[in-house]
């Protein structure tokens, strides 16, 4: 016998813990009553796009507004005074930011984009952190981590790449030299091999950005969901073998879930550092 949170999290498919679903799936069937209600008004959510995920993502926005909306208020409210908890804690971010990738990568000159890509790594932190709440799973099972869809990544890598490129032409002064300086100046007989190159690699560096931190985010999800189907199934087949198995698996899943928050941490930081490094590639070509 197994409690149905347990067999909620141990989907029969594993992929199924980490696709999207429409907001309420497996929470709430279709009948009568309020039940019925918010039957109908998942679906016709889900009609329109608006998923479990996309509904975590915009939570996500939410969350990062106010993140720095209450360290500015305690700045405004009083400019000269000591920072609180919290503001040491926004703080720290926004030095490690500075001292790890802004000034070694950009310089002085590159102190104004440090908010823009604080942005970047609070909002995909927050949105790696919501996939790790295990209660989430109760609101409609599955597709609990806003970054584990290629869409979403790609809208964020969309953004940055936009964005370093926007941000280059304006400090280039005119769109002609932006793109003189977006290839190396080699001789004119390798110039078209050259061109090409470098047309790939700026399609690509978004799409890495966008399935890395994808896959990463999937792969411990999944990773988790089998350990908990394996173990399921075994208990429903085999009691005592199944108790063996399940000590096994919740100090498997246990550390694994540290493991996530970890890799949480680092993917955030990762899309940062890569942005980091094409906008100074888009700002300074000389460098």
């Amino acid at each position: 016998m197994t409690f149905s949170g347990f067999n909620l999290l141990a989907a029969a498919d594993p992929m199924d813990h980490v696709n999207d679903k429409p907001l309420f799936d497996g929470l709430v069937q279709k009948g009568e009553g309020f039940s019925n209600w918010l039957w109908e008004v998942s679906n016709h959510l889900y009609g329109l796009g608006i998923t479990k995920q996309v509904v975590l993502f915009f939570i996500a926005g939410i969350l990062t507004l106010l993140f720095f909306w209450s360290y500015v208020r305690q700045i405004k409210k009083d400019p000269d005074g000591v920072p609180g908890r919290w503001g040491n804690f926004v703080e720290t971010i926004l030095d490690v930011l500075r001292d790890q990738l802004v000034l070694p990568f950009i310089g002085e000159s590159g102190m104004k984009y440090l908010p823009m890509l604080a942005t970047f790594f609070v909002y995909i932190l927050i949105c790696n952190l919501l996939g790790l709440i295990p209660l989430l799973d109760y609101v409609g099972h599955g597709g609990n981590t806003a970054t584990a869809n290629i869409f979403i990544t790609g809208g964020l890598a969309f953004c940055a790449f936009f964005l370093y490129h926007a941000l280059g032409l304006r400090e280039q002064g005119n769109i002609f030299t932006y793109i003189k300086n977006l290839f190396p100046h080699v001789p004119v007989f390798i110039l078209p091999l050259i061109i090409v190159i470098e047309l790939m690699a700026h399609i690509i560096r978004p799409c890495a950005l966008a399935i890395r931190l994808m896959a990463n985010m999937m792969a411990g999800h999944v990773m988790i969901a089998v350990i908990l189907g394996f173990t399921a199934h075994l208990t429903m087949d085999w009691l005592v073998g199944g108790a063996v198995v399940s000590l096994i698996s919740v100090a498997a899943v246990t550390a694994l879930t540290f493991l996530e928050l970890l890799v949480a941490i680092i993917q955030a930081f990762v899309f940062t550092f890569l942005t980091t490094v094409f906008l100074s590639m888009a700002v300074h070509p000389d460098h």
